[in-house]
């Protein structure tokens, strides 16, 4: 799975969700490197968000690995709502209380108007299992948020390690799964 490239959003460090953010001039050079690294990795499926951010990193990744792209809605960034184009100190200034309880248990508490952790799960859930049904080496492109809930719908880490796992962007991180006994 692979985070797009920089987007003027995530150099300023504000939550970006549904709303349609380009990539920087160094989000293109991002993907175009995260391109060449993938060549040749036996990519044989590329799956990604529909928003332009992840669609162009996509879009780069599957022509250099000669993969065919498919744009897969539940892999849409989870929904901010309220925190949309606020930074942590912004959101926590303006939601105080419940701002600070989501961070600390984000799959308990919410912000009225932001799409629960538990419904993007199930998203990420099921886009893995068709990607990996339907693919021998899939590669997922999507953001930040969706790929932390791939990674705690395939085992890799725990809900608890939400807020935690960072993934940076254009990074590929190869996933091993155990095969089922």
């Amino acid at each position: 799975m692979i985070r797009h490239g920089e987007t003027e959003a995530s150099a300023r460090g504000v939550y970006s969700s549904r709303a349609e953010i380009p990539l920087t001039e160094e989000g293109r050079a991002q993907a175009g490197r995260a391109a060449e690294r993938l060549r040749g990795a036996g990519i044989d499926a590329v799956r990604t968000s529909p928003l332009d951010r992840a669609l162009d990193t996509a879009q780069l990744i599957a022509e250099a690995a000669g993969a065919p792209l498919a744009v897969d809605e539940r892999l849409r960034e989870i929904d901010y709502g309220p925190l949309e184009g606020l930074n942590r100190l912004e959101a926590e200034e303006r939601f105080g209380a419940a701002y600070t309880g989501w961070r600390e248990r984000p799959f308990e508490a919410r912000l009225p108007g932001m799409e629960p952790l538990d419904h993007g799960l199930e998203r990420a859930r099921s886009a893995a299992v068709d990607a990996l049904a339907d693919a021998r080496r899939p590669l997922l492109v999507a953001h930040q948020g969706i790929l932390r809930l791939v990674l705690i719908a395939l085992g890799q880490i725990g809900r608890d390690q939400y807020f935690e796992t960072r993934l940076p962007e254009a990074e590929p991180r190869e996933i091993h799964l155990e095969p089922e006994a």
